[in-house]
């Protein structure tokens, strides 16, 4: 089925060679797990110079482990700083995690077309809220984050199968700097929102007809 949101564009996928957002921080939360050469390990049990198990080549070490501590104070707090929600199985992940808003995650789907034909885009956290059942909550504690860097931009695996965008140190650095040529470019915030919106409509469309195809009174096993 082919939605307005592909129509507007003319095309039954959508074009990843736009210019990528720069990238931001995003972050770990302490207990998350994450998978090493020394199995699935808490993200803050690791070392520089520890390896992870990468989407694209295999383990790798770090070169480097970010540590950070955010005081969550209690009441409204900042959308941009506020944790996400998700729940099992919703990105493939074994148990409830959380991720920082402005973490990329990689999302596969068939709506999806990168320059290569892979069906893979990296999309911020924050524009997930809402897909299967994710959400923003206020923790009300405090948060440790932890950041694994690599030599360069890498996808990593939390929680048994939720894909998390690490991006190179250098990355961050060169914001204003022309766009090269990776191998993961993040969609932009607005992009990445009707990208998840047009994933949830197609789900939701699945999902209907597959009702539909149930005769009357009878129940799926």
């Amino acid at each position: 089925m082919m939605f307005d949101w592909f129509q507007k564009r003319g095309s039954g996928a959508f074009d990843l060679t736009m210019a990528p957002l720069p990238v931001a921080e995003g972050g770990f939360l302490s207990g998350t797990h994450v998978a090493s050469n020394l199995g699935w390990r808490p993200i803050e049990a690791l070392c520089e110079g520890d390896m992870m198990l990468t989407f694209d080549h295999g383990m790798q070490p770090m070169i480097e482990l970010q540590r950070e501590t955010l005081h969550v104070e209690e009441g409204v707090l900042d959308p941009l700083r506020c944790p996400l929600h998700i729940p099992r199985d919703a990105l493939n992940n074994r148990v409830p995690m959380w991720l920082m808003p402005d973490q990329g995650v990689l999302l596969e789907s068939d709506l999806i077309e990168d320059p290569q034909g892979d069906p893979f885009a990296v999309v911020p956290a924050c524009t997930l809220e809402g897909y299967r059942g994710i959400s923003r909550m206020h923790t009300g504690e405090k948060l440790e984050l932890i950041r694994p860097r690599f030599a360069r931009d890498e996808v990593v695996y939390l929680e048994a199968g939720l894909l998390a965008f690490c991006s190179a140190p250098g990355d961050l650095l060169n914001m204003g700097a022309p766009v090269k040529d990776v191998a993961y470019k993040v969609l932009p915030v607005g992009a990445a929102r009707e990208l998840v919106q047009a994933m949830t409509a197609s789900e939701n469309v699945m999902l209907q007809n597959a009702a539909a195809s149930i005769p009357p009174g009878t129940y799926p096993v």
